[in-house]
């Protein structure tokens, strides 16, 4: 695509709070959130975790009192992200939403089915199961918002955030939609760990060399017509989809080699995991200093990639450098978007 569309605000809820600002700072120093853990059938693994007490407006509200925590987490970064953005009431009435999740709901669904398997069909509660299904959080930032539009969720691995961006940069140049306010989340259960754990991109302990530490969180933006002064998705798509991780560099290669932009600042997915080198070789062309993310929120796949967009907007509301974000998704294919302040 060739529209520019603008990021008019921003917002996300991390183990290490909700101020972008601090956060930030937190992630140029490399300041670690304090670490929990995940326990299953005797095996643990750690975790980043965010404090349910830092979510008191979704605490508030009547129809989240049954909720699973990530409807509590996508909320919280879309009110932020709304709030930035000074949307008339109309506006926000007419939000289209997309919300973009590995996981969904897993948490409940783990109890819902361990009440099945422990004291039989008829145990399935009525109050957990609306929360197991992958819409849910959308439906609820709908609510909350008061929308009547479009409230889609859309599901995968990592690189599900940035075809998310790029679904709705159409919405926009089409007419869909005014504006649309995407949102990225996953919450931490040890079931998700253990079953990412045999990908080999979760660390086992804290000193594991290999591998990050599993973490929950959301990350919002709401999408607009370009405006001067509000940092720009210069273009945003996924590449080919690549059938083993052997083809991922040239899966993410041929996005690059598509647009001649020079980044000052690169926001690379793939961190201390066995596909790390093949995101350096599809970038290592590139002069642009390299920012870990991950190092400080750790791997929250759908959420942790929508977090590069969103501290790439961020950088670019005070500087005039211009930041890629790459992802490769360990099933589906690759991603890029550049961020700009033009």
């Amino acid at each position: 695509m060739s529209n520019t569309v603008s990021i008019l605000g921003a917002g996300w809820v991390t183990p290490h709070g909700r101020s972008l600002p601090e956060v930030w700072k937190k992630i140029l120093h490399g300041e670690l959130p304090r670490c929990e853990t995940l326990t299953l059938a005797g095996k643990a693994w750690p975790c980043y975790r965010v404090d349910p007490s830092s979510l008191p407006e979704t605490n508030a509200v009547p129809r989240l009192r049954r909720s699973g925590h990530i409807s509590h987490l996508a909320l919280g970064a879309a009110i932020n992200a709304v709030e930035a953005a000074n949307l008339t009431e109309e506006q926000k009435s007419q939000l289209a939403i997309l919300f973009a999740t590995s996981d969904g709901g897993v948490t409940y669904t783990h109890r819902f089915f361990a009440e099945l398997g422990v004291r039989g069909p008829a145990a399935g509660s009525p109050l957990l199961f609306p929360e197991t299904v992958y819409n849910a959080a959308a439906s609820h930032i709908a609510a909350y918002f008061h929308s009547d539009r479009e409230a889609t969720a859309m599901v995968g691995d990592a690189a599900v955030a940035l075809s998310a961006i790029a679904t709705g940069r159409e919405m926009l140049s089409s007419g869909l939609a005014e504006h649309v306010l995407i949102v990225a989340a996953n919450e931490c259960d040890a079931i998700s760990a253990a079953g990412y754990s045999r990908w080999n991109f979760l660390c086992q302990s804290q000193d594991d060399p290999v591998g990050n530490i599993f973490s929950e969180g959301a990350a919002a933006i709401v999408l607009g017509p370009h405006q001067r002064k509000k940092p720009a998705i210069l273009w945003c798509e996924e590449g080919r989809p690549y059938f083993s991780q052997h083809e991922a560099s040239d899966s993410l290669q041929e996005i690059l080699t598509r647009h001649k932009i020079s980044p000052s600042l690169v926001f690379p997915s793939c961190r201390r995991t066995p596909m790390h080198n093949l995101e350096e070789e599809a970038t290592n062309q590139l002069d642009g200093e390299r920012i870990d993310l991950k190092k400080s929120l750790g791997e929250g796949l759908a959420f942790t990639a929508m977090a590069q967009i969103v501290a790439a907007s961020h950088h670019a509301e005070t500087s005039p450098q211009t930041a890629l974000v790459t992802v490769l998704g360990f099933a589906s294919g690759s991603a890029a978007a550049y961020v700009s302040s033009r």
